[in-house]
This record gives structure tokens, C-alpha cells and sequence, in this order.
């Protein structure tokens, strides 16, 4: 974990003293994976992927001593779910292992023997090379190739000629499929000179495990004399970051710049060239303890820390003082938190402050958390090197302190977060010296989303003409919730290769249970294959991720983070695997695919200018099988030193003899350059499974075609990359703007994407060589902007999109409760609905559903509304919302829903409930200010009452949400109320308000909608007054028989006194969504007189399943196929029938506000659809 000599200063205490005045925690083990591997036969599911052993701990430390020991070696379980005293571990196991506890003694009674079958990784067989050649013509070129005679089974291959990349089919298969393949690269000569430096070209399993290689004979070199450092300055940009710049000189030409943690290439080049030029670099502190200076030629020079560059002028390598300082835990005379005691149900927004009056200002520090949901290190090394975020520390002068910013994530660990103080490049504190940062309140989600169920499509089905087959997954995530996911599907026979990236936005179903569907199209012509996943990643909102990789080594943790845990007992074929078969297959090649015309958009390109855009148009001849359509041929753009970039195409046009394709891509600053790139085009998959590639000296060979291009370095354009993390609570208005050639940038703007924020420019620009600029003048916002960069003499740099991290520094207040039910004073009179005729046929839904009153229906339970026609549904407590007081519930249709079945299961209504905006109105009700609910501190109050605050100005408005799951009665300004069961309860609370004048009145604004995934249906919006004696108005909006119901009582407590409110329909004012058949929305303003102290309001909302349909009311809004036929039996006529096609298309569809007299034209419609069958 503490990479790069980095010490720290460790005392730990005994194990078994955590466990002081209390009993030592149990385990016991809860569950296998798969249930029944200790009495049946094992094969992994994917490489190294064990059998695993869920246990439950009652432990109140949360990393206890458990492991198991295989004869190999000891795995310690990790803790993945669960709270304090209840915790769940997960551990993978081997033959004859052993579970050990907390105590040292087993947990099994005996070893943990399963029979396991290994899934061994593919090797590389007997090879047939190519014959190796040097082709020059315009560039010096070598040709490498092999045959392969085992077969291909979508392994990831690595690459290694003086850049080591790792890539998968399609680069260099050349011709076959995946039972016999070639494989067939054009490399760039390179220049080397150095002796024992290796020349040549490796290809192997990404393991290394099994690994050929060619030997390629480089150019002659021109001297072994290495770079040279003439001169060198450090800039301090930041707190933690600095500008290094050296001016160099190198014989040969100076390739590429080592510092300890960081490279730097040639787009490090400011001015000069590569054999006497400037270069800067952005460096970090824990970047440099040493640097190496490498030319073209494989000479390098190495400097430390007090080495001498030059002794005429005498000048050593220096690493700046503040950078070095050796610190002592005296230095540190206290450390406090903004919070502490926390509570990670959500997100903990948090400052470390250090007092010191020893520690230099100028220090360089940083925050190093090492938490397991910040550190995943051990479940999952995937990107190890990026794990690790630092949070400098900055002096604040205002209170003598220094202050680092963190951000906690939700769901974590319990108890001491352990955390590091760095200082310097190898030194720093940890945590047990100073203050505890102690979480009191959590659940911990270390599992990432996995697959609850697996459903194949059209499994082993014969396919006709057209048709698809795919998979339907169920994926859950209990606490985090999923939010995105890849998945990678390959075909057996050709490789065709499929992927698929998908959000929470794609999947049917919440975050925390949802439905996601992979469809591959078959068309004839054909082959009979297999296809099979062979790569998962599903990341939760915590960014936790569970992966599979079916041949690709992972880590040691494979099985813990496997997303198809579940079905390790059905086996990785059966479940990854889906064959089909082809009515008339094909198994000949037939005529091989011809490249027509391969050009690139330019023949020299500029690595350094802001716009480094590259296209390329081709065509190809697909020979007499075809190609598939969905299969699009990669370009690869590759280069010496710096790997390689795809360019995936699309196809421009198809015919029978000619393919036309295009793509584009944007190359790295730098790439490249200064050698020639060289283009190849992989990919092609003809109908019977075949596929073929182009190398770059096929490319050559093709008239009027460019297999290569230039490149150059120019340094006069400004290109912005990145910039300093930039928090959304950032009251000071700067911004470090990095990139390259910024320093004579005279002008930078800002464009918003917040609607109440105007664009502006920066008011004060310092520069920090070429490379860093501090912009002044960024207005505070939470949400992304774009920065754009223009020099004095009128040079525009490429936009760059800066997205604030949001950040809330305010303490979050203790949580207050429902108001009691002590009696309030009361202004009379309290205002009472009038009294209202009663609805209904029958009248008030009839003697077993209400009864008539002098106010109107009066309902029995579960009946309610007007006409006691709608009845309260009971559905789920709904999701926890913990970023605003919104609220989804999601219902699907009942039995008497008046869709056929199989429409019905389709369909899902997704009521909404939000706060939008608190306005101030004058004594004309026209708008003075309109205060937009942006952004919320969550805090959960206990299992049913949530709680959510935000600040407008010097007004706090705090919102509590309760769910009620049975018939409850409560009090509410003086009033007794009954909450239905599944009713939501919004308690909005208002500190005083600004007012502009004593005349004006405040309306809190509210959105109601109801929304269906589906068309052929009716909708229908009501708003009125109750008539059930609760004085309160009522909204009602209604999609077929599904309805959303919200009850708005007349009064509020308003200075601690009972005061009547209105209630007012704003859909005619505000910008309401046009309401359709399908979604309807509507806003609603509780307007609260002028006041002084506080307010409290409390409306509430249910779900109700109604007896009539919306079309049945006259003033519903419809769409319906005039036909009256199903959308399925539409698309049956239309295939069937291509006369028939135009009726249904011009007589499909009509979208109109339902009335009695179009009933006529939609039986005439009906009738004419009739006498055509």
C-alpha cells in the first residue's frame, strides 16, 4: 500500500486489547458459494475464481482477525455488509483449507476440502512466424507475423515494443477465425543504441505466462553520449503542486522524462526541439525524489536530490525546502474535525484542521485516507495506482490554522478511520498519534451490484431469416444502489464482438433492483456459433464494482467480487454462454474482403495544436458472403513510444461490391511525435465466420491510399487539460486552468451552465510558465461550466468543461420531530369547505363504499375521493432519496387493470413528488423572487422519517418525510387528520424570511406528476376541495385506473399561531409539462401570509387504484389506436400486409382531448379497419 519508500511511524497495540471489558466476538459461517461445493465437484467459474464462505461476526471492531490458510497461502477475509455488532465477511478457499477466528481456533470443524477443476487460461500454440522483412519506402518499416495453430478464446494480449500496451481481438489478427488465426503487425524502426538494450517485438497472454517474440534489428545510432540537464526551476503553483522546468540537451533527442511516480513525454516540450528545448512538467510533491532523463537512443542520466549538474557555474539538483521539511509529532499541537461522531448513512462533508505554531506556512501537506470505501485495495486492484487521493492542506491566515477538505462516501466503515498525514515526498503521520475520526452511525456496502437472475433469449433457437438472442439480467445492490455497468458478449466461431455500457437510466426498475435486456441481432447469412460473456463490470453509486473477466487474471479477490456469485453452482458455460443455430450455414471463407481506398484526412499532423483531430474514409469490396454490418473495422493510429489509439468507424454506405466507412479520432497531445504513425485496420467479419485485417504494408500497397503520417510539434496554440478540483461552496472565485502554451493567454471565459449565473471573464490571469494559469473571477456555483482560453493575439483554446465537486461545510442541525399535539392558538375563524353535492353512480360509490353528508361523500376505508370510487393501494415503502426531499413510488397494474395481461406486466406508473422553489409574491400576486431548491443535506431520522435541509439566504427550510404503513391518526395545527396506509407525510418547516415589504406573501412551490410507460392510454387532472370534513383542497391526477393523490390542508402554524393558507392550481403560470396520455404533471403553490418567526406546512400524498378508467371522464386526454388493436397485432398486419401497411399507418394513432362526439369517428375508423380484413 505505501508505495514509493514512503515510512511511516506505526505503533500498534495488541489485538486482543480491543476487545478489553468485553467478550471476544463469534463467528459463524452463514453461507457457501456455491451451497453445496463441499459434496460435489467444483470448476471455476472463470479464471482463478474459487469457491467462496460468507460468515457472520457480532464484532464492534471492524477489522477482527479471520483469515483462512490454503497450503499455499492465508487469504483474510473482508468485511463486505452490515453494521456494528452484526457484521458479514466473505473469504475464497481452496482444497485443504483452513477458517480460523478471531481466537485462533477453527471455525470449521474439519478443513475445507472442495474438489475444484481449474479454468485454465489458453495458451499460445505451435507458431508459424512470418517471414520477418524491413520494408522502406517513405519510413522504415518491420513486418511481424505468426500463425497460431490453438485456438482463440478471447484472451487480452500484451504487447511490448518500447511501449507495452495490452489489447484484445481485433489488433493484428490478420486472417481466420478463432479455431486457426494469423497475426500480422508493421512496426516503425526504431533507433537504438545502447548496448543490452532489447530490440524487439513481444507478444504474449496478459499474464506473461506464455510469451513469443521476433527480434527486430533498430537503425544505427549516432552517439552514446546520454541527455544533459542544463538548468532547472521549481514553481509553486498550489499547496501541493508545482511547475518543473529543465531546459535539456541530448545528441540523440530527448524521448521522455522519469520523476520517481510521474512520465512525462514530448508534449512536455514548451520551445526548442527534442536536442535543445524547455520542457515543464505539473508535479505533485510525492511525484520527485529522483530524476531520469532518456534519449531516442536509450541513453539516460539519472539525478538525485543534492547531485551536481554543473560545476562551471557550480549548480546542484535541489528539491525545494518546503517540500523536505522533517517534521516532528511535536510539531502538531492539535488536530480537530469540522465533524466527528459521524453518521455515513450519506455522504460525510468534512474539514481536518491542524494547529501548529511550529510547522512553516509554506509546508507541503496532504490527507490520505484509508477507508475502505476511498481505498478498496483489498477487494479490487484494478487501478491501484489512481486509488490513493491526497487532500492538501492550505494555511488559512484568517484562523491561524491549516484545513484540508474530505469527503467521507456513505456506507462505510464503523468505528477509527485511519488516515495518514503526509509531508514532504517519503514522509508523513499515521492516524494513531493524533485526533480519531470516529463514524458512530453506518451500515457498510462493500459488495458491488450483482445478477439476482439470469434469463436467456431464444436459447439454442433455430433463427429463420432475422431475428435476436441476448440476455436478461436482474441486478441488485441492497444500501449503494447500482448506477452503471459493461458488459462484453464474443462470438465463438468469428470473434464478433459486442459491448454493451448502460446506466441507471437504461435498466427497467430502481437502483437497488433493476432489470437490464442484451439483444444481438441474427440475420441470414449466417453460421451456427456460440456466444458467450466474457466481461462484466457493474459499478454501484459508491463506485464499488463487482467484475468478471472469464480469462483474464484479475486479482486475488475474483471470486469475492464476482458478479454471478449466485450461480456459481450452475457454472460459467451455462450461464455465460447462449448458442444458436443457423438454418443454412456456411462454412467456406469464400472471396476474401478487398480494400478499395484507405485515406487519412491529412498526411502531417500537428500533436501539439488544440485541435489534434484525425478522420479516415475507406472502403472495401466484402467479396460474395458479405459482411456483417455490425461488426465495425477499427482503425489503429500506432506509434513508437507512446502505444496506440482505435478509431472505430461507422459505415457511410452498403452495397453488394462496395463498403464505404468512416471514423475520427483526437490524439493525445504529443502522440507520437517526433516519428512518423503508422495505420493498420482490423476487424472486418464476413457472414461466414471469417475475419481479416490490414496491416500497414497492406495498406501501402493500395492505390492512392496513405499508410502513415507525420507529425509535428508547434507551440503557439494553447490546449487546456485539466484543472484544480474545484468545490462548489468556493467563495474566492479562483481556478488553476492547466494545460499547455497558456502563457500569453490574455482572456479567459466562463459559461454557465446554471441559468441564474451570466457568463463573465476572468479578472485577474497569472501565468506559471506555459503550462498553469490562476484565473480570479469564477462565479460560485454547484453546477458544470465551461472555461475557454484566448491569447493577445486572438487564439482560441479548446473548451473545457470544469465539473464543481459539491461540498457543504455547514453543520448539519440535530434533527427536530413532528410537531406534538399541544394545542397552538389559533386566528378565527379557521376558513371550512363549502359544502358539496354528492357524486356518484351509484351515489358515493354505492352503501359499501360511503355515504352522503351535508358536506359531500363521506368514504369508508380503503374507499376515498369524491365519489368513493378510488381506493388506497398498498405498495412498498419507496426508496430513500438522500440527495432532495423527492419522492418516486413506483405501482404496477392490478387485476382488474383494463390492458390485456401480457401490456399490463409491462407496465410500471412512477408517481413523483418534489419541492421545487420557494417564491415571494407581492399583494399582487405577481412574482418578486423565486428561490430554486438546488441542493440538500440528508439526514435520516429513523426507519419511516427522513430529513432534508437546505439554506436560501438566512433562511433555513427544513423538510421531514414520514411514511406511514398503516391507518394512523395524528394532529396537525389543531386538527385531528387520519393517514391511509402508504401515505407520505411532508413536514416543511421555514425559519424567517426576508421579506421585501410587509405586504407580500411567501408560496412554496411543489410538482406532482404521474408518468407510464406506455401510450395507448388516458390521463386526467383534478384539483378541488375535500368533502370528508378535513377543510383541505385536494389534487388528483390520474393515468388509466392508476392515480396519484394529494390532500393540502387550509391551514398552517405561522408564528406559532394556527393560520389559515390558500392552496392554488399553478399550472396555467408555470412551465408545466404538456400533460399526454401517458405522463401529466402539476404544480402547486401553498401560499403562506407575511410573517415574522417561522412556518410549518404539512401536506401528504398516496397511490390510488381507481374503478373507472380516465377515459372515462369527458376531459380526459387520450391517445388510442383507432383500430383498437394491440400494438403487437398492429405489427403483425403491417408485416403481413403491405396495402394493408398504408390504412394502418395513416388510421394508427390520433392524439386529441377526449370528447363524446369523437366516439363517431373512432367506430368509423374501426368500421373501415373491419371491412379491409
Amino acid at each position: 500500500m505505501f508505495s514509493g519508500d514512503r515510512y511511516f511511524p506505526i505503533k500498534l497495540k495488541s489485538y486482543y486489547s480491543q476487545f478489553s471489558e468485553q467478550d471476544l466476538p463469534t463467528t459463524q459461517i452463514d453461507e457457501y458459494f456455491p451451497p453445496n461445493v463441499l459434496s460435489t465437484n467444483y470448476t471455476q467459474f472463470g479464471y482463478g475464481c474459487n469457491p467462496v464462505v460468507q460468515s457472520q461476526m457480532n464484532s464492534n471492531i471492524m477489522r477482527p482477525f479471520q483469515y483462512i490458510q490454503s497450503p499455499s497461502l492465508a487469504n483474510f477475509n473482508i468485511p463486505i455488509k452490515g453494521k456494528k455488532g452484526n457484521m458479514t465477511y466473505s473469504g475464497s478457499f481452496s482444497q485443504n483449507s483452513n477458517f480460523y477466528s478471531t481466537t485462533g481456533i477453527f471455525i470449521s470443524s474439519s478443513p475445507l476440502s472442495p474438489n475444484i477443476t481449474g479454468y485454465e487460461i489458453p495458451t499460445i500454440g505451435v507458431i508459424s512466424f512470418y517471414n520477418s522483412s524491413i520494408i522502406e519506402i517513405d519510413i522504415p518499416l518491420y513486418v511481424v507475423g505468426f500463425t497460431n495453430t490453438i485456438p482463440y478464446q478471447y484472451t487480452d494480449y500484451s504487447y511490448n515494443y518500447f511501449a507495452e500496451f495490452i489489447q484484445s481481438w481485433p489488433y493484428g489478427f490478420i486472417s481466420g477465425n478463432n479455431t486457426l488465426y494469423t497475426h500480422k503487425v508493421t512496426l516503425v524502426q526504431c533507433l537504438v543504441g545502447r548496448l543490452g538494450l532489447n530490440s524487439r517485438y513481444a507478444f504474449g497472454i496478459q499474464t506473461g505466462a506464455n510469451e513469443i517474440s521476433q527480434q527486430i534489428t533498430p537503425l544505427n545510432y549516432t552517439t552514446s553520449t546520454p541527455p544533459k540537464l542544463l538548468s532547472y526551476q521549481f514553481t509553486r503553483i498550489s499547496s501541493y503542486k508545482y511547475l518543473l522546468t529543465l531546459n535539456i540537451e541530448s545528441v540523440n533527442g530527448v524521448k521522455s522524462i522519469d520523476l520517481f511516480q510521474k512520465k512525462a513525454n514530448l508534449d512536455a516540450l514548451i520551445s526548442g526541439s527534442i536536442y535543445n528545448g524547455t520542457f515543464e512538467i505539473i508535479i505533485f510533491t510525492y511525484d520527485i525524489r529522483y530524476m531520469i532523463l532518456y534519449d531516442l537512443a536509450g541513453y539516460f542520466v539519472t539525478y538525485y536530490h543534492d547531485d551536481v549538474i554543473s560545476l562551471d557555474p557550480f549548480v546542484k539538483f535541489l528539491i525545494p525546502t518546503e517540500m523536505r521539511y522533517n517534521l516532528s509529532l511535536s510539531s502538531f499541537n492539535n488536530i480537530t474535525f469540522l465533524n466527528n461522531d459521524l453518521n455515513l448513512t450519506t455522504d460525510s462533508y468534512n474539514i481536518i484542521y491542524i494547529e501548529s505554531d511550529q510547522i512553516p506556512h509554506d509546508t507541503t501537506m496532504a490527507l490520505v485516507l484509508f477507508d475502505i470505501i476511498t481505498l478498496p485495495i483489498e477487494r479490487d486492484t484494478t487501478n491501484i495506482a489512481d486509488m490513493m487521493v491526497r487532500h492538501p492542506f492550505t494555511y488559512n491566515n484568517s484562523s491561524k490554522k491549516f484545513e484540508s477538505k474530505f469527503i467521507l462516501p456513505k456506507n462505510n466503515m464503523f468505528g477509527d478511520i485511519e488516515y495518514t498525514i503526509e509531508f514532504g515526498p517519503v514522509n508523513g503521520f499515521y492516524s494513531n498519534k493524533f485526533t480519531s475520526l470516529f463514524v458512530k452511525d453506518t451500515e457498510l456496502d462493500y459488495q458491488g451490484p450483482i445478477f439476482r437472475s439470469i434469463e436467456k433469449i431464444r436459447n439454442g433457437s433455430i433463427i429463420s431469416t432475422t431475428g435476436t438472442v441476448g440476455w436478461k439480467f436482474n441486478i441488485t445492490d441492497d444500501l449503494n444502489g447500482f448506477e452503471s455497468g459493461y458488459i462484453k458478449i464474443m462470438g465463438s466461431v468469428d470473434s464478433s464482438t459486442y459491448e454493451f455500457n448502460f446506466t441507471i437510466n437504461d435498466v427497467i426498475g430502481d437502483k437497488f433492483n433493476c432489470q437490464y435486456q442484451i439483444l444481438i441481432n441474427i440475420s441470414e447469412p449466417c453460421i451456427s456459433q456460440e456466444y458467450r460473456i466474457v466481461r462484466v463490470i457493474l459499478f454501484d453509486t459508491n463506485k464499488i464494482a463487482s467484475r468478471f473477466n472469464q480469462y483474464v487474471p484479475t486479482m486475488p479477490t475474483s471470486s469475492l467480487i464476482n458478479p454471478f456469485i449466485n450461480f456459481l453452482d450452475v457454472g460459467v458455460d451455462e450461464i455465460t454462454v447462449l448458442p444458436f443455430t443457423c438454418p443454412t450455414p456456411l462454412s467456406t471463407p469464400g472471396s476474401k474482403p478487398v480494400l478499395l481506398s484507405f485515406k487519412s484526412s491529412t498526411t502531417t499532423i500537428d500533436v501539439g495544436a488544440t485541435n489534434r483531430t484525425i478522420s479516415f474514409d475507406f472502403s472495401i469490396d466484402p467479396g460474395v458472403n458479405g459482411i456483417k454490418q455490425d461488426q465495425l473495422p477499427i482503425v489503429y493510429i500506432n506509434s513508437l513510444f507512446s502505444g496506440l489509439v482505435k478509431c472505430i468507424s461507422t459505415i457511410i454506405s452498403y452495397n453488394t461490391n462496395n463498403v464505404v466507412y468512416k471514423c475520427s479520432t483526437e490524439l493525445p497531445l504529443g502522440f507520437g511525435y517526433p516519428n512518423a504513425l503508422t495505420f493498420s485496420l482490423y476487424g472486418i467479419v464476413n457472414n461466414v465466420g471469417f475475419f481479416y485485417g490490414f496491416s500497414a504494408d497492406d495498406i501501402l500497397n493500395i492505390t492512392n491510399s496513405n499508410y502513415y503520417t507525420n507529425t509535428t510539434l508547434s507551440f503557439g496554440q494553447p490546449v487546456i487539460q485539466s484543472t484544480n478540483p474545484y468545490y462548489s461552496d468556493d467563495e474566492s472565485g479562483e481556478l488553476i486552468i492547466l494545460g499547455r502554451c497558456l502563457k500569453s493567454i490574455s482572456r479567459i471565459d466562463f459559461v454557465y451552465n446554471d441559468s441564474t449565473l451570466s457568463p463573465n471573464s476572468a479578472t485577474s490571469i497569472n501565468s506559471y510558465g506555459s503550462s498553469a494559469i490562476k484565473a480570479i473571477g469564477v462565479k460560485k456555483t454547484g453546477k458544470p461550466f465551461i472555461i475557454k482560453a484566448f491569447t493577445s493575439s486572438g487564439i482560441t483554446s479548446n473548451e473545457f468543461t470544469v465539473k464543481p465537486i459539491y461540498f457543504n461545510s455547514t453543520k448539519i442541525p440535530t434533527p427536530t420531530s413532528t410537531p406534538t399535539s399541544t394545542s397552538i392558538p389559533t386566528v378565527t375563524p379557521i376558513p371550512t369547505n363549502a359544502p358539496q353535492k354528492c357524486q356518484g353512480n351509484p351515489e358515493c360509490g354505492g352503501k359499501n363504499q360511503g355515504y352522503c353528508s351535508s358536506t359531500g361523500c363521506i368514504c369508508y376505508a380503503p374507499w376515498i375521493g369524491l365519489t368513493c370510487t378510488s381506493q388506497i393501494i398498498i405498495v412498498p415503502q419507496p426508496t430513500i432519496n438522500t440527495t432532495n426531499p423527492q419522492t418516486e413510488i413506483p405501482t404496477t397494474p392490478t387485476d382488474n387493470s383494463q390492458t390485456s395481461s401480457e401490456e399490463s406486466q409491462k407496465m410500471i406508473f412512477k408517481s413523483l413528488i418534489s419541492l421545487v422553489s420557494l417564491r415571494e409574491l407581492n399583494f399582487n400576486s405577481e412574482e418578486v423572487k423565486n428561490h430554486i431548491f438546488d441542493q440538500w443535506i440528508y439526514t435520516p431520522i429513523n426507519q419511516f422519517k427522513n430529513q432534508y435541509f437546505t439554506t436560501i439566504s438566512s433562511t433555513n427550510i427544513t423538510v421531514t418525510l414520514e411514511w406511514f404503513n398503516q391507518t394512523t391518526s395524528i394532529e396537525f395545527a389543531n386538527q385531528n387528520l387520519t393517514m391511509n396506509p402508504s401515505t407520505i407525510k411532508y413536514t416543511i418547516e421555514i425559519t424567517n424570511y426576508p421579506f421585501v415589504n410587509k405586504l407580500n406573501q411567501l408560496q412554496l412551490v411543489m410538482s406532482a406528476s404521474l408518468t407510464l410507460n406506455s401510450n395507448d392510454i388516458c390521463s386526467l387532472n383534478q384539483f378541488g376541495n375535500t368533502s370528508t370534513g378535513d377543510d383541505s383542497n385536494y389534487l388528483k391526477i390520474q393515468i388509466e385506473n392508476h392515480s396519484l393523490y394529494g390532500r393540502f390542508i387550509k391551514r398552517a402554524i405561522i408564528d406559532n399561531i394556527v393560520k389559515s393558507i390558500n392552496n392554488v392550481l399553478l399550472d396555467s403560470s408555470l412551465n408545466v409539462i404538456d400533460s399526454s396520455s401517458s405522463s401529466i404533471q402539476s404544480f402547486i403553490g401553498i401560499t403562506i401570509p407575511y410573517y415574522t418567526k417561522s412556518i410549518i406546512v404539512d401536506p401528504d400524498f398516496s397511490v390510488l387504484i381507481d374503478s373507472k378508467s380516465a377515459s372515462d371522464n369527458d376531459d380526459s386526454i387520450c391517445t388510442k389506436n383507432k383500430s383498437g388493436l394491440t400494438t403487437s397485432q398492429l405489427a403483425g398486419i403491417i408485416i403481413g400486409s403491405v396495402g394493408f401497411a398504408a390504412v394502418i399507418i395513416i388510421s394508427s394513432v390520433y392524439f386529441v382531448v377526449r370528447r363524446r362526439n369523437q366516439k363517431k369517428f373512432e367506430a368509423s375508423v374501426n368500421k373501415k379497419m373491419s371491412e379491409m380484413k
